[in-house]
């Protein structure tokens, strides 16, 4: 009888953008240059080859083109890299494979490309559906142009798409936030995301002194809010956090960083999780394309390492943490000791229990990360 293969989840960062938004510190570089996006993918296919030995009881279920903006890469650049894959990995019949797309960068011939190769999924960062809005944060296409990117999408046989939304941007109001759902649902994605902006040290609006037009902190809290009662009345779960999905279209590559699986990230930048080690490549693109690349990371995870990661991602998702499983896995009661702490959090409406599962509810996802360190049972916080 053949062993069954291990599921494994593949992440491929695709560094290159037209611009860079002004809140993004992800690793991006200008992408203009169609000779370097080919030598890129050529560094790329030879990292992949390099873990065809270790990944060979690996069966790859999902694969995640994130970026920066993959959709500059060229049909040609995609068909290498999706034989590439094919080559050195086993890949499930059923895989979910996820593009990302800047709505500007929408090309029918390319989409159908993409469709060609097996890939089902898109994700799109439209954030806005305020043309203002959008250029306050350096986003270079339009309302107009997201409406047509969903458009062709569709006609390029995808069933399955996802849109990124944003609440707490600069000149954002509640009736804006609320036409920027209105315009989501009129789209109709599968999926949808909605992230809080947040300003960090290493951008454009963490360098300025102060960023005009944002939102109190009172305001964002009630457009998140609104996100949550307009999508769970428009029939979408609030599976996770920030995420959002209709029966069955929930993000399987991403489910798999939050439920603790196994994935391989490669390109400058990408982490991986493997054999309970989490690892990344540094951010050096031209010793990426040289075959130089240098880790960032080598961690292997420590019992406690991995008892607070768990802690952390579960109560990330609506499923929450069974308290029977947590108990198997790391040899002690969650909430032993914090009774007091869970009944607060239940009266406050932060969290439900069953005795046999812990969950947050919407609020208590919006304050999840004091939530989650007054959880951790060699804290004091939850006395």
């Amino acid at each position: 009888m053949m062993k069954k293969r291990r599921p494994v989840g593949l992440y491929l960062h695709i560094p290159f953008c037209l611009g860079k938004c002004y809140y993004c510190d992800f690793c991006s570089f200008p992408g203009s240059d169609a000779g370097l996006r080919q030598r890129y993918t050529a560094a790329l296919c030879r990292e992949l080859s390099g873990w065809e030995s270790a990944l060979s009881d690996a069966e790859i279920d999902t694969v995640y083109f994130g970026g920066g903006t993959p959709t500059l890469l060229s049909a040609r650049d995609f068909d290498d890299l999706f034989n590439c894959i094919h080559a050195h990995f086993a890949v499930a019949q059923d895989a979910e494979i996820t593009v990302e797309m800047n709505p500007g960068t929408a090309d029918l011939p390319l989409l159908s490309a993409l469709r060609s190769f097996g890939a089902n999924r898109i994700s799109m960062g439209v954030q806005s559906a305020d043309d203002r809005q959008l250029r306050a944060i350096g986003r270079l296409h339009t309302c107009r142009d997201a409406a047509l990117a969903f458009r062709l999408c569709r006609e390029a046989g995808f069933a399955a798409l996802s849109m990124d939304l944003m609440y707490g941007l600069p000149y954002q109001t509640a009736e804006s936030f609320r036409q920027t759902l209105a315009f989501a649902l009129q789209c109709g994605p599968e999926h949808l995301s909605a992230y809080g902006l947040k300003i960090e040290p290493a951008t454009r609006f963490g360098r300025m002194e102060r960023v005009p037009g944002l939102p109190d902190e009172d305001a964002e809290c009630d457009l998140y809010a609104l996100a949550a009662e307009t999508l769970a009345g428009a029939g979408y779960r609030h599976y996770e956090i920030s995420n959002y999905a209709k029966p069955g279209f929930e993000s399987r590559h991403n489910l798999r960083y939050w439920r603790g699986g196994e994935y391989l990230g490669c390109g400058v930048a990408a982490y991986s999780f493997l054999d309970g080690v989490r690892f990344g490549n540094d951010r050096d693109l031209d010793a990426y394309l040289r075959g130089e690349a240098r880790r960032a990371e080598y961690r292997p995870l420590t019992p406690c390492d991995r008892e607070e990661e768990y802690r952390m991602l579960r109560l990330r998702l609506a499923e929450g943490i069974s308290l029977p499983e947590y108990r198997r896995l790391f040899g002690r009661d969650l909430i032993a000791g914090r009774e007091e702490l869970v009944d607060r959090l239940v009266q406050q409406g932060l969290a439900v229990t069953d005795g046999q599962r812990l969950r947050l509810t919407d609020a208590g996802m919006y304050v999840s990360n004091a939530v989650i360190l007054a959880l951790d049972p060699d804290s004091d916080a939850g006395n």
